[in-house]
């Protein structure tokens, strides 16, 4: 297998420690990717992420096919070597991206038909180019090309959007058998907010051979106690010896959520786009450093990090940067929240390791909420599993 993943233990709450082994190296589960989805990251260098103690980075198909395009990799030997980063990659198939195109795409059995935003060209995203792209950025995990909806869909569109997401990843086992490259390949669950759906969609991705598992189709519209519901459904279903990727979630409190109920992989956008929106995660709480209370604040952004940024430099000092619209304050959050993400899933595993994850839970869970997971939650408790349906 091009990954293995070894399970360390499983604790009372059924999160779930291990390692996930790859030809770039074992990095410990629970994990959060950060998200280099043009190869890259708007305010920071590869040097200052792997500081940070990020192992792996996600990047996107769709947009790397756009630009710069499969013959820019093949020439420079994959993305390592082209973005200078020595450790693993997984890339996304781009069905998101397609996702986010409803007024410019048209997507059938082949794939979906889409024109660049480049230069207007028309382009077809299928199974295969999928693949073989992905072979091109030679990535150590490679996704299936699915079919994304939004979770609020009915069960009708939904069944036939799960279904040749199906189809589809049969066709990118076949794609990826063709050419040995060495990369993993992971199937995608869906299924939106339908339990039956979401059982269906495990039941016959799990028959298949593939090295891993992703939970998809969620984030995308439905509430917080859908998403919790559908990802414990799902995880329920799929094998012990495999690693569960939760797609494109979240805040730290969804991390602790999803961990909560057996997710080993997480990416997200949310630490790099909201520091750049001047938002910083602490474990004291969501800081937003434009504000004018901490003009005069000479101690760090947060003292239980460890990143360069809150070694060096005060709340005054990024709040001025950030108030003067200044890229390094942008880069200087980023930084933070990177490694504060990273931060926190260490003490995630060493809460599991212990046997101690409920407590960790609900230390952290105090620690991070945000005034939103707080109203999420306050919301959540007006839907019940039969609103789920």
């Amino acid at each position: 297998m091009a990954v293995r993943f070894e399970l360390l233990n499983t604790d009372p709450t059924g999160a779930r420690s291990g390692i996930l082994h790859t030809r770039k190296g074992s990095f410990p589960t629970p994990m959060f990717m950060p998200v280099a989805t043009h190869a890259g990251f708007r305010h920071l260098g590869m040097e200052e992420v792997k500081e940070t103690g990020a192992k792996i980075l996600l990047a996107n198909t769709y947009h790397l096919m756009l630009r710069p395009g499969a013959e820019v990799f093949e020439r420079f030997g994959g993305i390592h070597p082209f973005m200078g980063w020595d450790g693993a990659v997984l890339t996304d198939s781009g069905g998101f991206q397609i996702f986010s195109l409803p007024e410019d795409r048209l997507i059938t059995e082949k794939g979906a038909h889409f024109r660049s935003f480049y230069d207007n060209s028309r382009q077809l995203l299928s199974p295969e180019s999928s693949i073989a792209m992905q072979q091109a950025i030679n990535s150590e995990i490679m996704m299936v090309l699915d079919v994304c909806i939004d979770s609020r869909t009915d069960e009708a569109g939904t069944r036939e959007a799960m279904e040749r997401t199906h189809r589809w990843a049969v066709r990118s086992l076949a794609a990826k058998e063709k050419r040995s490259t060495g990369q993993a390949l992971f199937g995608i669950v869906q299924g939106g907010v339908h339990p039956a759906l979401r059982d269906a969609s495990a039941e016959f991705l799990t028959k298949l051979p593939f090295d891993g598992f992703a939970i998809g189709g969620l984030a995308v519209g439905e509430t917080k106690v859908e998403r919790d519901t559908m990802t414990e459904r799902a995880t329920a279903s799929l094998p012990q010896d495999k690693p569960r990727y939760l797609m494109g979630v979240g805040t730290p409190t969804d991390l602790l959520e999803a961990v909560l109920r057996g997710v080993d992989m997480f990416d997200c956008i949310i630490p790099t786009k909201m520091a750049q929106q001047g938002y910083a995660y602490t474990f004291q709480g969501l800081v937003r450093i434009t504000r004018q209370a901490y003009r005069l604040e000479d101690g760090p952004l947060d003292p239980e990090c460890d990143c360069y940024v809150c070694k060096r430099y005060s709340r005054g000092y990024l709040q001025h940067l950030m108030r003067g619209k200044h890229h390094l304050g942008s880069r200087f959050l980023s930084v933070h929240n990177v490694r504060h993400y990273q931060k926190l899933m260490e003490r995630i595993r060493e809460g599991i390791l212990r046997n101690g994850y409920a407590q960790t839970y609900r230390e952290l869970k105090a620690a991070v909420a945000t005034p939103k997971d707080l109203k999420d939650e306050a919301a959540a408790t007006a839907v019940t599993l039969k609103d789920v349906g």
